[in-house]
Order: structure tokens, then C-alpha cells, then sequence
């Protein structure tokens, strides 16, 4: 899992780079139409779209989120530069799946962003199905302490799990076993 968990990281990132079908024109701001209004009625200075969430503001509910991680020079630069862009937007940021930390010391670098990102809420994140292959409620603190995060969340992906060659695909009590580590 180590070697190749790490490799899919970059395999990822190469695929969007040298993909000719990616779309890297696009300019989807010009699908949007704003109904015209021409007298308002409101003053620009009381609208304020900032939001408190775990006890952090944010200056509009945005979320970067799950991204990459891993041992590798390229995903550490990435996240690095998501976390510098969260806090400097003053939005909040999840990482990539942190189960390359469990079998990669080194990747833990790659998840060690909370002195980019001081004043904005960053989450963890480990795939559920982890908790069905041995990744235990001491691990999953590990990835939260690595990072500082202030949530941690759990991602779903059975689809992806199920397509990708080293997938973890043992879905089977998956409910329970979420429902036994948020007990814990």
C-alpha cells in the first residue's frame, strides 16, 4: 500500500496535467446571466457574506477541499500553496486522504499546514473504509494532530475504492464501524 498509495498521489496529478480532453480554457463565469438591477436598494458596505464555523471566521463559506497529499516534493508544494491561498481568501481547506501517513512517515510533511494556515478552520480526512482495514482511533488522532486540524471528516468513495487496482473495497459494516469510532 505504501508505494503505491503515494504513486497514485502523483499519478493523479500527471493524468490532469497531460490530459488533452482537460479543459483549460474554460471561462464558466460567462454561463452565469445576474438579473439587472439597477436600483438595489441596499448599501454594498451592510452585505457581508462572512461566516463563523468552528469558531473561526470565514469570509464567505468556501471549503478547498481534499486535494492531494504524500512523500513527494510536488504534493507538498501543492498543499502548501492551498493553505497559504485558504488563509490569505480566509476560507476553510480539507486535505487529501491521510492514509499515505500510515504507511509513509515522510507524507506526514505533506499534511503539515496549520503554520500556512493559522487562522482558518483545516480539516482531516481519512477514507471510512480505513476503519475496516485496520486504521484505528489512535491513527486517525495522529492525522488530526499532524495537521492541527480543528474537524475531521470521513470520505466515501466506494466507486473509486472499487476501480483503482490497490483499492480497499471491504465496505461491509462500514456503518458500524463509523458509528464505533465516533464513540470512541
Amino acid at each position: 500500500m505504501s508505494d503505491q498509495t503515494n504513486e497514485r498521489k502523483i499519478e493523479h496529478i500527471r493524468v490532469i496535467e497531460q490530459d488533452p480532453e482537460t479543459d483549460r480554457q474554460g471561462a464558466y463565469f460567462d454561463r452565469i446571466r445576474l438579473t439587472h438591477r439597477a436600483l438595489p436598494e441596499v448599501s454594498l458596505a451592510e452585505i457581508d457574506p462572512s461566516v463563523e464555523f468552528l469558531g473561526k471566521r470565514l469570509s464567505f463559506p468556501l471549503l478547498i477541499s481534499s486535494m492531494t497529499g504524500g512523500d513527494h516534493e510536488l504534493v507538498r508544494h501543492i498543499n502548501k500553496n492551498l493553505a497559504l491561498a485558504a488563509e490569505a481568501c480566509q476560507v476553510a481547506m480539507g486535505v487529501g486522504s491521510q492514509r499515505v501517513m500510515f504507511s509513509s512517515e515522510a507524507a506526514k510533511e505533506s499534511f503539515s499546514l496549520r503554520p500556512f494556515a493559522p487562522s482558518v478552520p483545516l480539516f482531516a480526512n481519512i477514507g471510512a473504509v480505513q476503519l475496516n482495514c485496520g486504521v484505528g482511533y489512535e491513527d486517525v488522532m495522529r492525522a488530526v494532530d499532524v495537521l492541527q486540524a480543528d474537524a475531521l471528516y470521513l470520505h466515501l468513495n466506494p466507486l473509486q475504492e472499487a476501480v483503482q487496482p490497490e483499492g480497499d473495497t471491504n465496505f461491509a459494516g462500514l456503518s458500524a464501524a463509523i458509528q464505533r469510532f465516533s464513540n470512541a
